[in-house]
Protein backbone atom coordinates (compact mmCIF):
# COMPACT_ATOMS: atom_id res chain seq x y z
CA UNK A 1 0.00 0.00 0.00
CA UNK A 2 2.84 2.42 0.92
CA UNK A 3 4.29 1.60 -2.76
CA UNK A 4 7.52 0.03 -1.19
CA UNK A 5 7.38 -3.28 -2.80
CA UNK A 6 7.41 -4.02 -6.89
CA UNK A 7 6.74 -7.47 -6.58
CA UNK A 8 6.30 -10.10 -3.88
CA UNK A 9 6.95 -13.75 -4.36
CA UNK A 10 6.95 -16.68 -2.05
CA UNK A 11 9.14 -19.63 -1.93
CA UNK A 12 6.47 -22.46 -0.26
CA UNK A 13 6.19 -26.47 -0.83
CA UNK A 14 2.94 -27.55 -2.48
CA UNK A 15 0.71 -30.02 -0.95
CA UNK A 16 -0.08 -32.42 -3.82
CA UNK A 17 -0.89 -35.71 -2.29
CA UNK A 18 0.71 -37.84 0.60
CA UNK A 19 3.39 -39.19 -2.30
CA UNK A 20 4.13 -35.63 -4.09
CA UNK A 21 4.67 -32.48 -2.54
CA UNK A 22 7.04 -29.51 -5.08
CA UNK A 23 8.59 -26.69 -4.52
CA UNK A 24 6.79 -23.43 -6.37
CA UNK A 25 7.53 -19.98 -6.47
CA UNK A 26 3.96 -17.93 -6.41
CA UNK A 27 3.85 -14.26 -7.31
CA UNK A 28 1.52 -12.70 -4.64
CA UNK A 29 1.96 -9.11 -5.18
CA UNK A 30 1.32 -7.16 -7.85
CA UNK A 31 -2.25 -8.89 -8.13
CA UNK A 32 -2.05 -7.55 -12.09
CA UNK A 33 -0.04 -10.62 -12.63
CA UNK A 34 -2.41 -13.25 -11.43
CA UNK A 35 -3.64 -15.63 -14.11
CA UNK A 36 -7.05 -15.40 -15.45
CA UNK A 37 -7.10 -11.16 -14.36
CA UNK A 38 -7.41 -8.82 -17.21
CA UNK A 39 -7.97 -5.13 -17.08
CA UNK A 40 -9.53 -4.80 -19.79
CA UNK A 41 -12.33 -7.06 -19.59
CA UNK A 42 -13.21 -5.50 -16.27
CA UNK A 43 -12.47 -1.77 -17.57
CA UNK A 44 -15.17 -2.30 -20.37
CA UNK A 45 -18.05 -3.58 -17.79
CA UNK A 46 -17.04 -1.39 -14.65
CA UNK A 47 -19.61 1.82 -16.13
CA UNK A 48 -22.66 -1.00 -16.25
CA UNK A 49 -22.72 -1.60 -12.13
CA UNK A 50 -23.45 0.18 -9.41
CA UNK A 51 -21.50 -0.42 -6.49
CA UNK A 52 -22.50 0.40 -2.87
CA UNK A 53 -20.65 0.61 -0.70
CA UNK A 54 -18.31 2.44 -3.56
CA UNK A 55 -16.09 0.48 -5.87
CA UNK A 56 -13.18 1.90 -4.19
CA UNK A 57 -14.27 0.97 -0.53
CA UNK A 58 -14.77 -2.55 -1.83
CA UNK A 59 -11.43 -2.68 -3.28
CA UNK A 60 -9.81 -1.21 -0.45
CA UNK A 61 -11.64 -4.24 1.60
CA UNK A 62 -10.85 -7.45 -0.77
CA UNK A 63 -7.17 -6.59 -1.61
CA UNK A 64 -5.36 -6.77 1.06
CA UNK A 65 -7.83 -9.65 2.12
CA UNK A 66 -7.33 -11.48 -0.75
CA UNK A 67 -3.28 -11.03 -0.27
CA UNK A 68 -3.59 -12.48 3.36
CA UNK A 69 -5.79 -15.46 2.04
CA UNK A 70 -3.22 -16.46 -0.60
CA UNK A 71 -0.45 -15.86 1.88
CA UNK A 72 -2.44 -18.43 4.23
CA UNK A 73 -2.65 -20.58 1.91
CA UNK A 74 0.93 -21.03 1.14
CA UNK A 75 1.77 -20.88 5.11
CA UNK A 76 -0.76 -23.73 5.15
CA UNK A 77 0.26 -25.74 2.32
CA UNK A 78 4.07 -25.57 3.51
CA UNK A 79 3.11 -26.84 6.87
CA UNK A 80 0.97 -29.68 5.42
CA UNK A 81 4.17 -30.65 3.44
CA UNK A 82 6.02 -30.44 6.15
CA UNK A 83 3.98 -32.82 8.48
CA UNK A 84 3.49 -35.33 5.58
CA UNK A 85 7.37 -35.76 4.95
CA UNK A 86 7.78 -36.14 8.80
CA UNK A 87 5.07 -38.78 8.99
CA UNK A 88 6.70 -40.22 6.16
CA UNK A 89 10.07 -40.40 7.24
CA UNK A 90 8.72 -41.74 11.05
CA UNK A 91 7.20 -44.61 8.90
CA UNK A 92 10.34 -45.32 7.40
CA UNK A 93 12.19 -45.25 10.81
CA UNK A 94 9.40 -47.14 12.60
CA UNK A 95 10.04 -49.74 9.60
CA UNK A 96 13.63 -49.94 9.64
CA UNK A 97 13.57 -50.89 14.03
CA UNK A 98 10.92 -53.89 13.38
CA UNK A 99 13.44 -54.95 10.52
CA UNK A 100 16.88 -54.08 13.11
CA UNK A 101 14.66 -55.70 16.23
CA UNK A 102 13.51 -58.92 14.11
CA UNK A 103 17.31 -59.72 12.78
CA UNK A 104 18.89 -59.02 15.95
CA UNK A 105 16.70 -61.47 17.39
CA UNK A 106 17.39 -63.67 14.90
CA UNK A 107 20.91 -63.57 15.56
CA UNK A 108 20.74 -63.94 19.57
CA UNK A 109 18.47 -67.22 19.04
CA UNK A 110 21.10 -68.57 16.79
CA UNK A 111 24.31 -67.76 19.02
CA UNK A 112 21.86 -69.36 21.93
CA UNK A 113 21.15 -72.73 19.80
CA UNK A 114 25.07 -72.61 18.92
CA UNK A 115 25.59 -72.51 22.71
CA UNK A 116 23.14 -74.87 23.69
CA UNK A 117 24.39 -77.63 21.04
CA UNK A 118 28.47 -76.81 22.39
CA UNK A 119 27.43 -77.33 26.27
CA UNK A 120 25.57 -80.78 24.93
CA UNK A 121 28.30 -81.82 23.42
CA UNK A 122 30.64 -80.99 26.15
CA UNK A 123 28.33 -83.45 28.29
CA UNK A 124 27.96 -85.71 26.02
CA UNK A 125 31.72 -85.93 25.47
CA UNK A 126 32.50 -86.00 29.17
CA UNK A 127 29.95 -88.98 29.67
CA UNK A 128 31.30 -91.05 27.06
CA UNK A 129 35.09 -90.33 28.53
CA UNK A 130 33.71 -91.25 31.98
CA UNK A 131 32.49 -94.37 30.44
Amino acid sequence: LAGEIDRLDVAYTRFLSMGKQIAEVATLLPFSDMPGSSSAATSKKAGEYLFLPSSQDILEELVPMSFKVRLFKCFLDAAVSEQIARMVAMKGATENAGNLLRDLNMLYNRARQSQITSELSEIIGTAEALK
